[in-house]
């Protein structure tokens, strides 16, 4: 039986997860970081309060065999680049360096397709420099899952991202050759990919994911 750490579990990506998780019999606990109580009950979960500044106390912890890490901001959100940089980049790696001393296996990144740290693209750069920082853990087994746009009930109202949810999938199929990791996806389909690659038994220390591979372990 496996335990499961997920960063972000009250975001659209990190709640898909958290959900199938609890009925997932492969694992067994779910630990939740949170800046406040989910309010969820379930025997599986522990839930540990924090703001992430201070050192997080994993003295209750076991063991932590595997990372879901959905963390995400906007600049609108997040306007200080300092405080932009520390969800995006510092947190995630934080919380790898800390559950690599609980035997942590496998960590799950959702990054973004033309990540890059030589992308002129702030998102994109920022999502490049976090990959790459993870990759130095060297953590046994690091996946990084590059989707285009996602799709979901997102409850941020945002009006331009609903108008791009609606059109960019009429574009999938005309999606092509190197262009098919362009193609938009649900965000539930990521979730149960990312579940099913924790199965898997890899070669590769780091395996970057994009559309086509992410999109073959949905069952």
């Amino acid at each position: 039986m496996k335990t499961a750490l997920i960063l972000g579990s009250s975001g659209l990506t990190g709640s898909f997860i958290l959900e199938k998780l609890i009925l997932d019999t492969d694992f067994d606990k779910i630990i939740l970081l949170n800046r406040k109580e989910s309010g969820i009950i379930n025997p599986k979960i522990q839930e540990i309060i924090t703001d992430f500044k201070d050192e997080i106390n994993f003295d209750s912890v076991a063991k932590i065999d595997s990372i879901f890490s959905c963390l995400g901001t906007t600049r609108k959100k997040t306007p200080d680049l300092s405080q932009y940089r520390e969800i995006e980049i510092e947190i995630p790696c934080k919380i790898g360096k800390l559950a690599m001393e609980k035997g942590l296996q496998s960590f799950h990144f959702i990054s973004s397709v033309g990540a890059s740290t030589k992308s002129s693209n702030f998102y994109l750069k920022i999502k490049g420099e976090a990959e790459e920082k993870l990759a130095s853990l060297n953590i046994p087994h690091l996946h990084i899952y590059r989707p285009s746009l996602l799709i979901g009930p997102r409850k941020e109202n945002r009006l331009t991202e609903k108008i791009f949810m609606f059109i960019m999938p009429i574009f999938n199929p005309f999606m092509l050759g190197s262009a098919v990791k362009y193609k938009t996806m649900q965000i539930e389909n990521l979730s149960k990919s990312m579940i099913e690659m924790d199965r898997k038994v890899t070669n590769g220390q780091v395996e970057i994911h994009e559309y086509e591979s992410i999109m073959k372990n949905i069952k």
